[in-house]
């Protein structure tokens, strides 16, 4: 049996990897603020999974952690602050939350191999084609704690040798269930069913989205869990970027419906590079293949499913 710890357990990417993880490996899923978790658990019938409270920026409540875990075989490292833009106003917190958090882990845990979510926001700054060899200087604060955490994995398995091997995964987003209520897919998928058919967009719509549906993403990540000896580090995309005006357009082609769009003021992030980066392609045989309509239609039905389930009239 394969005894997997996963931090971030309760988010968005987190939840889902708890549903798609083999039952028979032992997961130890670690949260901290974001409340329901065991609920979500039970919910789903999820028995190999262990629910673990722990505030990771916390050394003591860390190593009281690592006593109750023991030894793991590897690590989903999730946890992070969840709001890039965010980080602009509080570039301390941004620290705290995306790069103490992840030291106090690695230095506490004892981990064979650590699958570390980074972001493709580390080309922060940056236009046109981009891999993990094209040199980086980003300045929004999420992107430097970011590619600073990517450093320090490297400092604790390659000089202090605490871990046997590492995947830097740098991530260019997903979309689909249990994200946060302010991402584009879920805000304005719930609005246009709801009725609303006028939408104000940040900025001129042409920055770039890279992302893909939940369950090629989390797939991915349960592929790189059981990568154990490979260190890395990696783009992890969809390799098919679109515009933020073009998500507006495929939502409404996906409902049926027309829309209004207007542009105003500038967004944190103006995104103009893309990924040419083929390692999970090609060493480790992940290929995303879920369209970017269908994974819309998807995320529509979930929100139906729910919306029956609770009760509520169309």
């Amino acid at each position: 049996m394969m005894r997997v710890v996963v931090t971030g357990a309760s988010g968005f990417i987190g939840r889902n990897v708890l549903l798609r993880a083999p039952r028979d490996w032992e997961i130890v899923a670690v949260a901290h603020r974001t409340p329901g978790l065991d609920a979500f658990v039970s919910e789903h019938g999820l028995a190999q999974v262990r629910v673990v409270t722990c505030d990771l920026t916390d050394a003591a409540a860390v190593r009281r952690l690592a006593g109750e875990i023991g030894r793991a075989d590897a690590a989903l490292y999730l946890a992070a602050n969840g709001d890039p833009a965010a980080s602009a106003e509080r570039p301390r917190w941004d620290l705290e939350s995306n790069t103490l958090a992840l030291v106090t882990f690695l230095e506490h845990a004892a981990v064979d191999h650590v699958v570390y979510l980074s972001s493709g926001a580390v080309y922060d700054g940056l236009t046109g084609p981009v891999s993990p060899a094209t040199p980086v200087a980003p300045t929004l604060p999420y992107a430097i704690s970011k590619l600073a955490s990517e450093q320090y994995i490297r400092f604790f398995a390659e000089r202090r040798h605490a871990l046997g091997s590492y995947i830097n995964v740098r991530f260019f987003g997903a979309y689909g269930p249990y994200e946060p209520g302010r991402k584009i897919t879920t805000r304005w998928l719930l609005a246009l069913a709801a009725g609303q058919r006028e939408f104000v967009l940040r900025g001129n719509g042409d920055n770039l989205i890279d992302f893909m549906y939940v369950d090629d993403a989390v797939d991915g990540m349960l592929r790189l869990i059981q990568a154990k000896g490979a260190s890395a580090t990696v783009d992890f995309a969809s390799c098919a970027p679109v515009s933020v005006n073009a998500v507006v357009a495929a939502m409404a082609r996906v409902l049926g419906v027309e829309v209004t769009v207007r542009h105003q003021g500038e967004t944190e992030e103006y995104i103009q590079f893309h990924s040419v980066d083929r390692t999970m392609r090609d060493r480790f045989r992940v290929v995303p293949t879920i369209t970017f309509e269908d994974g819309l239609k998807r995320l529509a039905n979930f929100f139906e499913r729910q919306r029956h389930a609770a009760g509520r009239p169309a």
